[in-house]
């Protein structure tokens, strides 16, 4: 199956080539969309392996039905139907291809803005996303820690922030998350660590709740150029 879907750099590289001044929510919103058409594609592509082994016709629906609901043994795991088979594999192959593809888009931010990996950031260390570090990796007088997220903030994102980030970036596109309990958290943990959590214009024109640590993700990149230069965000 693995060999069938693109790597989450192969379809954030697609969609840049694109449109190379892409904005970093156009950029997610697009590949994200591209991931969802392996899904779909992937889906059809069980059901149809299935039914090719059916001789199927117009009166034959029972029979697929009957089919469709059988449990099947899929390298030694039995499973309630083929669906489910399908669909657990989808989740193990996608939920870790969807983190990447945000932490992909939010390290493109950074490059937009003349950072270096291994110069001026670093990757997955210190059980954290994205390390910023000021003047440089090799002179290190302050670093800032990010946590990058997907689509939904959830609790996991809040806690996350809270022990392994200074900062937070997500492309959350659901206001409904951003409670006032939520947004009180986010306000008192970012202050003390001088970071914001990054979001949407649209989700955070819809928060009814402010906060000044609640910050358009589309500013990242000079955010963390200005920490690079000063040791200090805005």
């Amino acid at each position: 199956m693995s060999s069938a879907i693109p790597s989450a750099k192969d379809m954030v590289v697609k969609a840049v080539q694109k449109n190379p001044k892409v904005d970093v929510n156009t950029l997610h919103e697009k590949t994200y969309r591209l991931m969802l058409s392996f899904k779909s594609k992937y889906y059809k592509k069980k059901v149809d392996a299935f039914l090719s082994t059916l001789k199927i016709s117009e009166k034959d629906k029972m029979k697929v039905k009957k089919g469709l609901l059988k449990p099947v043994i899929v390298d030694d795991v039995r499973y309630n139907n083929i669906m489910e088979e399908a669909s657990r594999r989808i989740s193990q192959s996608f939920q870790p291809l969807s983190g990447q593809i945000a932490e992909l888009c939010a390290e493109r931010e950074l490059i937009k803005f003349g950072l270096k990996k291994d110069i001026h950031y670093t990757k997955r260390k210190k059980r954290t996303d994205l390390i910023v570090y000021y003047p440089d990796i090799k002179n290190v007088k302050a670093e800032h820690r990010v946590e990058v997220k997907n689509v939904k903030l959830r609790e996991r994102g809040v806690r996350g922030l809270v022990f392994d980030g200074d900062s937070l970036f997500g492309f959350f596109n659901s206001p409904a998350e951003f409670t006032q309990n939520t947004v009180e958290i986010i306000e008192k943990t970012c202050k003390s660590t001088g970071g914001y959590c990054y979001i949407p214009p649209l989700t955070l024109s819809k928060i009814p709740h402010k906060s000044r640590r609640l910050r358009l993700n589309t500013v990242f990149g000079q955010d963390m150029r200005r920490f690079v230069k000063s040791g200090k965000l805005p």
